[in-house]
């Protein structure tokens, strides 16, 4: 059970969460940046193709 109190210590866990934590960060960005990128395209494609409905 040594190997178990190792794993658990403060630090680790600290560095696991701080690690956890970046990685949602640039998750949730990343889906931001994506959703954004989807409106404007959208707003490009209908001031180009007003009558072309295909994308909404």
């Amino acid at each position: 059970m040594e190997w178990l109190q190792s794993i658990l210590s403060k630090e680790i866990l600290i560095l696991f969460v701080s690690v956890i934590a970046m990685i949602g960060v640039f998750i949730f960005a990343a889906r931001r940046a994506h959703l954004n990128h989807l409106k404007r395209m959208k707003e490009i494609n209908s001031t180009f193709n007003p009558e072309d409905k295909s994308l909404t």
